[in-house]
């Protein structure tokens, strides 16, 4: 073993005292120029397709454009286009990309019984088969299936439900968020509950995609969003749901306190306290005051601290003074308990007088700090 370990490090020594060098220079400078080579072709390829889309949305715009306006706007043709007057090749991939977005642009600007005409006319060139071809692929083509959605969704397409649920079922979360938001656009609340059983894997920004999309609809019932709150969930989850409770306004405070006192993430428990206070729960100031310790995070304090002031009527005045005149507080503490006491008014308009004029100078400095009107923007 010995012997083979001095007749590796004498070769190699002998490599680089012989001809060694030079062939490694040689080496890189050729892998340096091929990667260069490649990082110019890969530019090129950019430009030029980018060129060639240009060129053809130059070319179709004009003709589509035209043929809308006559047939849909003016003659208020509702189906049967006369399709095959139409000058281009839809047969070419890039004519079908271009066209595919023009179409998008007009149905996102015209609505009404217009956009439904628009959309038999997207059906009518063929792009709903292509679409519900691409998402029947889906593991070959991720992209190509979250755009196919996107584009069934706009047109109000259905899918059938065997696909549906093989694509919420996709080890791809790009998929699964995709077909997610194709049933919450197309169905509405009708998709609530199949959505929300399947939710899972998602991250942050996901969450954030398929809260748009509810919110983006004409829905306006009375579902119980908070039903799906689970402490064992994850904080994306549980935010997404949180969210859409603040936006209808559906408060459920017995809920929410489930998450404070049980879930494991500290994200889950700000944002609990967090909507507890922009629900305006009033029922929750007590409590709020009783879950302010010392063995708390600074995070969840301010959090405490701020819903104090939203959903505060004068119950939880004694604790704010107590945090502001505590010296030893963070900073950032102490602004958002004088901030809270503000938001408190009338109930701590006297308090808030006896502190201007008892106050020491590092107490005015925060006041005028808080006070400032510039304050809110920075």
């Amino acid at each position: 073993m010995l012997s083979k370990i001095e007749h590796i490090i004498h070769f190699i020594r002998s490599f680089f005292e012989g001809e060694g060098w030079p062939i490694l220079v040689t080496i890189a400078l050729v892998l340096s120029f091929l990667f260069w080579i490649s990082c110019l072709v890969g530019i090129a390829i950019f430009y030029y397709r980018d060129y060639r889309y240009r060129q053809y949305y130059a070319k179709i715009y004009p003709i589509l454009r035209d043929f809308i306006y006559e047939h849909i706007l003016i003659d208020n043709m509702v189906s049967h286009f006369p399709v095959d007057k139409l000058t281009f090749d839809l047969n070419k991939a890039m004519v079908q990309k271009v066209v595919r977005h023009i179409l998008h642009e007009y149905i996102f600007t015209i609505g009404g019984e217009k956009g439904k005409s628009m959309r038999n006319l997207f059906n009518e060139l063929g792009f709903d088969k292509e679409a519900q071809y691409e998402i029947r692929h889906a593991g070959n083509h991720v992209i190509g299936t979250v755009k196919s959605l996107a584009d069934l969704a706009l047109m109000q397409v259905e899918i059938q439900e065997g696909v549906l649920i093989q694509l919420m079922g996709s080890p791809r979360t790009e998929i699964r968020v995709a077909a997610f938001k194709y049933l919450l656009l197309v169905r509405g609340e009708e998709a609530f509950e199949q959505v929300f059983s399947h939710i899972q894997g998602i991250t942050d920004l996901d969450a954030l995609d398929i809260y748009q999309a509810i919110v983006s609809t004409d829905y306006v019932g009375t579902y119980l969003f908070s039903q799906w709150l689970d402490p064992a969930k994850p904080f994306s989850i549980n935010s997404l749901i949180m969210d859409l409770m603040i936006y209808y306004q559906q408060l459920d405070e017995e809920r929410l306190w489930q998450l404070i006192v049980s879930a494991d993430d500290p994200k889950t428990v700000r944002k609990a306290i967090n909507s507890l206070g922009k629900l305006l729960a009033r029922n929750s100031e007590s409590r709020l005051v009783d879950f302010y310790t010392v063995d708390q995070s600074l995070n969840v304090k301010i959090e405490i601290v701020k819903a104090l002031g939203r959903l505060g009527q004068g119950k939880s005045i004694d604790l704010l003074v107590h945090i502001f005149k505590d010296e030893n507080a963070v900073l950032a503490l102490r602004k958002h308990a004088y901030r809270s006491l503000l938001a408190q008014k009338p109930y701590s308009t006297s308090i808030l007088r006896n502190i201007e004029t008892e106050g020491n100078t590092n107490d005015y400095k925060l006041i005028r700090y808080v006070n400032h009107p510039m304050v809110h923007y920075i």
